[in-house]
């Protein structure tokens, strides 16, 4: 087949850019594929045709690429065209990796908990003023106009879901039917993340660190505010242990974070490193990942983490408790803002050291279990349904 992929960024360091990156790669060991994006990391065997896009703010991006995107593909025949979301006008196959009115429903339903929030002195739970607010309502709406009519399932579109969560809010806010949604997750390759490999990282990372042997590590990746940082933090001052420390990689007000932390004690316990675009030497310093996302449609981290060999905790809120066995690869948390919830399952990590390393192992053998093989060969089969 002669096939598009669609994605403004297809490259490593970008979550979405991921999917299609290693799509791009185990396709094109059958296939032709061509790659219509902005950014891109080079794949052997596959076409790349850029498409500008304004990198500035993410409306304006978000539109010039739709209709750049648009405008390429229609000087070329494709057997299919594969986007992510609403990235262009023709979709042949639309995986969902977000869902906007979801998000647009728990940003409404987050609003009172910021406000709470602010008069507690806490860090905002949406991370914004309210000028920024107001654009993130309006990226939100046109975003929304975009997926609506993508999202529309018919005989020559199939739609695909990252996580069983996804389809159902596809479900609710677009009225698609669940029968029309083929769920595949996000991947990992278990190569990448060998707890082999990563073991010869952990002493010096957690030296650069200023971190011992003897230090329990609890590791935070992503966005500060959607993922949750102030609730890990919270987390850590009740856990009330002085050997725990919180690794925080990602982007976000250090500030902000640093003074919550200093008003709960334990300012000395949590470390930043900045945004680093290969987390895996800290995945070896780490003893478990924490993730208290407010809304996440898969949580690819998470899965990365667990073919580290680390044992998770996070919140059934994300689209990847669909591989986790609550208690068998790590723990899940029905409310994302239920402190108490993450300090027992922190606790029941620390508690038994050999426990926790069986959970770490079995967070592997599940992890390899969605390998990027298994992502490619579903999509496949998806592809292999709309042949005449």
């Amino acid at each position: 087949m002669k096939i598009a992929l669609v994605c403004s960024e297809v490259i490593a360091a970008s979550g979405h850019g991921r999917y299609m990156l290693e799509l791009a790669r185990r396709l094109a060991r059958r296939h032709e594929v061509h790659v219509f994006s902005h950014l891109y990391d080079p794949v052997p065997g596959v076409t790349h045709h850029l498409v500008w896009a304004h990198l500035g703010i993410n409306l304006v991006r978000t539109l010039t690429f739709w209709w750049g995107a648009s405008r390429a593909l229609q000087e070329h025949r494709f057997d299919l065209v594969h986007s992510i979301g609403g990235a262009c006008a023709r979709q042949d196959v639309v995986t969902a990796q977000f869902c906007q009115r979801a998000w647009g429903a728990r940003l409404a339903a987050l609003a009172g908990l910021d406000r709470a929030a602010r008069r507690q002195g806490l860090p905002s739970v949406l991370g914004a003023p309210r000028w920024r607010q107001a654009y993130h309502q309006l990226y939100w709406r046109v975003a929304d106009h975009l997926e609506a009519r993508t999202f529309e399932a018919g005989p020559r579109r199939r739609l695909i879901a990252v996580s069983t969560s996804v389809r159902e809010e596809l479900c609710t806010h677009y009225g698609v039917d669940r029968t029309a949604v083929t769920v595949i997750p996000n991947g990992v390759d278990p190569d990448d993340f060998a707890p082999d490999t990563l073991a010869s990282l952990r002493v010096p990372t957690r030296a650069e660190l200023g971190l011992g042997t003897e230090a329990q590590v609890v590791l935070f990746v992503g966005e500060f505010f959607r993922k949750g940082l102030s609730t890990a933090i919270q987390a850590l001052a009740q856990l009330g242990r002085a050997d725990v420390h919180l690794l925080v990689v990602g982007r976000g007000p250090q500030e902000v974070f640093q003074a919550l932390a200093a008003r709960l004690g334990v300012q000395s316990q949590l470390h930043f490193t900045g945004f680093v675009p290969d987390p895996r030497p800290y995945f070896a310093a780490a003893d478990v990942l924490l993730f208290p996302t407010l809304y996440e449609p898969f949580g690819m981290v998470v899965l990365e983490a667990m073919a580290a060999g680390l044992p998770v905790v996070t919140t059934r809120l994300a689209g990847v408790s669909d591989v986790i066995q609550p208690g068998v690869e790590g723990y899940l948390v029905a409310d994302p803002l239920d402190v108490s919830a993450y300090v027992a399952a922190l606790q029941e990590v620390f508690s038994d050291p050999a426990r926790r390393a069986e959970m770490g192992a079995r967070a592997r053998e599940a992890a390899r279990r969605v390998s990027w093989d298994f992502v490619a060969s579903q999509t496949e089969a998806v592809y292999h349904t709309m042949q005449p």
